[in-house]
């Protein structure tokens, strides 16, 4: 019989067990655990543009909003959802008063290539479920002191984003999608804001998409003084 090469009690045998042992933790570990920094940047690209082949799009929005000041005040208006690719633009009529600051809400969703120009973007974390990011503003003299992005592992669609500001003050934005024609579109988004002197929270809605419609830049303008 053949002797064995190392003693079952030996250095060697000790080493190598301990060498299997982990090899059979790493192998155990998921893929996503041991790349996150990799694959959590991927999933923030897809989400920066997650229609590629969405150039534009109107569609019938409505907000519906509580101001949160001395005397509570709640409002539903109806509007226009104006979207060429990247800039948004929702304008309601029949806005005023203290709300009037809500008439028209403009939002750009810039490329993955701009988020890193502008922002020092940061994966934070991977749950399995979603991913979390923190972006903070290259300009110094930003306003917004940091905005933290919340995606969906499975749908690489944006959950939650929270902008805060230098002032003290936040905003949050959670978003649900739905599939139209080929395309994921928000459906509703529910609305929390938080600033020094007001806060809002309220509901936006949005139907009737008509996706790759003409629409003019000239929306986009700023209005003149």
């Amino acid at each position: 019989m053949a002797r064995p090469l190392v003693s079952p009690t030996g250095t060697t045998y000790r080493k190598a067990r301990r060498l299997a042992l982990l090899i059979a933790l790493i192998a155990i570990v998921p893929l996503d655990a041991r790349s996150a920094s990799t694959a959590s940047l991927d999933l923030l690209r897809r989400a920066a543009d997650p229609n590629p082949g969405l150039k534009s799009y109107t569609a019938s929005a409505q907000l519906s909003a509580t101001l949160h000041v001395l005397l509570p005040m709640h409002r539903t208006f109806d509007g226009t959802v104006y979207y060429l690719k990247p800039n948004r633009k929702i304008e309601f009529q029949n806005v005023t008063g203290q709300l009037a600051r809500f008439k028209d809400l403009a939002t750009s969703t810039p490329s993955f290539s701009k988020l890193n120009n502008d922002y020092t973007v940061t994966a934070l974390g991977d749950t399995g479920t979603i991913s979390t990011y923190s972006l903070v503003p290259k300009n110094t003299g930003s306003r917004v002191k940091s905005i933290g992005v919340t995606v969906g592992d499975a749908s690489a669609l944006i959950q939650h984003v929270q902008w805060n500001y230098t002032n003290g003050g936040t905003l949050q934005l959670t978003d649900y999608y739905a599939e139209v024609g080929t395309f994921q579109l928000p459906m509703k988004s529910d609305i929390s804001a938080r600033f020094p002197g007001y806060s809002v929270d309220g509901t936006l809605s949005f139907s009737n998409y008509k996706p790759n419609v003409t629409v003019s830049p000239a929306v986009f303008a700023s209005p003149k003084a």
